[in-house]
Order: structure tokens, then sequence, then C-alpha cells
């Protein structure tokens, strides 16, 4: 595929910017951050799809789906995305872009939230913080430096690089998109799954019962049966992937959204607990 560059460095910057300040915008617990990604992404996709209306609808679709990544991270996808679109302004090339999104964005959070959120926050908070007890106002221009230095130095490379590897992946590595892109799908349902068996709790109950009398004390027999265990010799987390397939469902629903679908979680959970079926 012959490298075609539609996006001159000055609109690459600024789309750049664009996610810096403007990724967090209308978060929401349906979407998280799909709004600020598609308010990122409006000036390329008026420039890369004006003369194709359904495949504009079709791209602010794309971009306005569920996302959330560590922001700093967000940059190098936002690169590779506008990389990909660039070369293959086509339905397939928002597949491809919408595959990347979601395969990077949950390994790309843990990175992040590692790197910008544990260890700088409590290495640089610490400092100032342990500085302000003491009087000393230098710690809070520690902190103000190191975000500085992430805002205008940090998250720039980061959006060059994604952009740079992105270019690579529809140019020189072309005759591979196919497989990347069933892999990302891939990676993307692992993702899933793996946080449903890690973080959806559904403990069931033991259950006891009396099944008969002890002939030489005359107390009754009684007998606990771990529902937890028997459910889980036929599937473990089988209770936890039935619950997020309801939710699915359910979200599936035109009367259904995110807020109405917590509130009746938090009522079945009361109201199971309160009859015995969850421990």
């Amino acid at each position: 595929m012959t490298e075609s560059k539609k996006f001159t460095k000055k609109e690459l910057r600024s789309l750049n910017w664009r996610w810096i300040f403007q990724s967090q915008i209308g978060w929401n617990y349906e979407r998280m951050q799909g709004l600020g990604y598609l308010t990122t992404m409006l000036p390329a996709i008026d420039k890369l799809y004006s003369d194709n209306p359904e495949l504009k609808k079709k791209a602010l679709e794309t971009h306005s789906v569920f996302f959330n990544t560590t922001p700093q991270m967000g940059d190098i996808i936002v690169g590779m995305d506008l990389a990909i679109e660039e070369q293959d302004p086509t339905e397939s090339g928002l597949s491809v872009a919408a595959s990347i999104k979601t395969a990077l964005m949950g390994p790309f959070a843990g990175i992040g939230d590692t790197i910008f959120g544990v260890i700088t926050g409590a290495v640089f908070g610490s400092i100032a913080a342990s500085m302000a007890v003491q009087g000393n106002a230098i710690g809070t221009g520690i902190w103000f430096i190191w975000n500085c230095l992430v805002l205008f130095l940090i998250r720039p490379k980061l959006f060059d690089l994604g952009y740079t590897q992105g270019v690579k992946l529809v140019t020189s590595m072309s005759g591979t998109m196919q497989a990347l892109t069933d892999a990302a799908g891939v990676l993307g349902l692992t993702v899933t799954g793996a946080m449903i068996a890690s973080m959806v709790k559904f403990p069931l109950a033991s259950y006891k019962a009396t099944v008969g009398t002890d002939q030489s004390t005359g107390n009754p027999i009684v007998v606990t049966y771990n529902l937890q265990s028997y459910a889980d010799q036929i599937m473990p987390k089988l209770f936890p992937a039935l619950l997020a397939f309801l939710c699915y469902w359910m979200l599936g629903k035109k009367w259904m959204n995110s807020n109405k679908l917590i509130w009746i979680i938090i009522v079945l959970a009361i109201v199971l607990r309160l009859i015995g079926v969850l421990a």
C-alpha cells in the first residue's frame, strides 16, 4: 500500500491537543471516554469522510462507542487510529481502528495507571506532601513541573509513537492486517472475560437441611450443602458469567440504559441476600 499523507504536522498536533484536553468531556458510566474520543476525532472525520455521508455516519458511530483507558496512554491509541484511517479511509479501515481501540485500551490502562497514577503519583505526591508539612512549597513546584513535563513533552511523544506505528501497520504490515484484526478481536473478548471472572461476584449461600434424627442423642442431623461448591463443579464462575450475559442482553433493549441497570443489580443483590440465595 502506498503511504498517503492527508494530515499536516500542524493538524496532527492539534488533534493530539484535542485528546489531551477533551478526553474526559462528557464522561459517563455508559461510554466513559467515548464522547471525548468522538470530539477528538471530529476534525479528522470531517476531512476523511465528508464526500461519503454514509461512511461519515459510520465513523461517527464507531468513535462514539465505549472507550476507557489512561488518558496518557490514549495518546498512543489516537495516533494509531489516525494513521490507520488516513491510509485506509474505508469501512475496512474503520473496522481495524475499532478493533485496535478495543484491544489496546485495557492493557494500556493497566500500564498507564501504574506509571502515571501509582508510581509517579506516589513518588511526587509524597515528596510534595512531606515538604508541605514542613512548610516548604518547593514540593508543590516539583509536582507542577512533573505534570508540565508529562503534558508538554511526554504526551506529544506518545502520540507521535502511536502515529508512526500506525503507519507501519497499514503499509509494511498490510498483508497481516486481517490477522491483526482477528487477534485484536480475540484479545478484546479475552480481556472482557477475564474482567468478568475476576471482578463480578455472585457467591451462593450454603443450604442447611435436616435429614433425620440421631438415635443415640435424639438430636436432629443437619447437613450443610455448599451450593457454591456444586456450582463450581459445573463451571467455575458460572453465575458471574450468567449475570454478565443477562446485563449485556438487557442493555440491548430500548427501554434499558446503564443507570437503570445499576439500580436493578443493586435491588436484585439486596433481595437475593435477604432471601438467602447470596452469601
